[in-house]
């Protein structure tokens, strides 16, 4: 039985494709220069001084200095991608401006259902305890929906201003805390950034 995928019988006449000819061309050349470098001593130091050329012309390229700050940029960003603290919480205690770029590079946003224009992106999940992370945007003065916390609610202020259901203004890198089993309506008198850490079970009672 012939074995039709053997190169002798690539095609019926017995000839081979241009390719398949090529790669033998080329290997016979290389067995030969093997042969002959072996054989020769003045090859062989040729080569090892090309060799030694080639390896010294990437020390010849002037170096360029990294940009001031780039070394912790990258791992800053690298933390932040792959950092999963145990407790969500635990995002609050990051500086506002880590926040601030956080919420930045995160791509997913969504509309959020408000009279206002708004939109929110949810950073992290603990499943374990039905707990997330997002931000939300507001980009003009107006009032969140009222809605119901399921656990506690605790909100970081990025931009903007939040004002709780008592009239409590919170600026920027104040937090609110909300209980479980409660519901609110807070409203923003310029907008705001939010991070939001509570639970996945909340649920939003009306808009207006």
């Amino acid at each position: 039985m012939t074995n039709s995928s053997s190169p002798q019988n690539y095609f019926q006449d017995g000839s081979y494709p241009d390719t398949v000819a090529a790669a033998f061309d080329i290997l016979e050349e290389q067995a030969a220069f093997d042969r002959e470098l072996a054989a020769s001593a003045v090859l062989q130091t040729e080569l090892a001084e090309f060799q030694a050329a080639a390896n010294d012309l990437a020390y010849g390229v002037p170096l360029e200095p990294l940009p001031t700050g780039l070394k912790n940029k990258l791992f800053a960003r690298l933390d932040r991608t792959t950092a999963r603290p145990v407790n969500l919480l635990d995002l609050m205690d990051w500086s506002i401006a880590e926040l601030q770029q956080v919420a930045m590079d995160l791509l997913n946003w969504e509309l959020f259902p408000m009279p206002v224009s708004a939109e929110m992106v949810v950073w992290q999940v603990d499943e374990f305890s039905a707990q997330l992370a997002y931000f939300l945007r507001i980009r003009e003065a107006g009032k969140l929906p009222q809605h119901w916390h399921a656990t506690g609610e605790s909100i970081l202020v990025l931009e903007g201003n939040f004002i709780d259901e008592n009239g409590k203004v919170y600026e920027v890198g104040d937090r609110s805390f909300a209980a479980a089993n409660t519901s609110h309506q807070p409203t923003t008198t310029m907008g705001c950034l939010i991070l939001a850490i509570t639970s996945t079970n909340d649920k939003i009672l009306a808009l207006v």
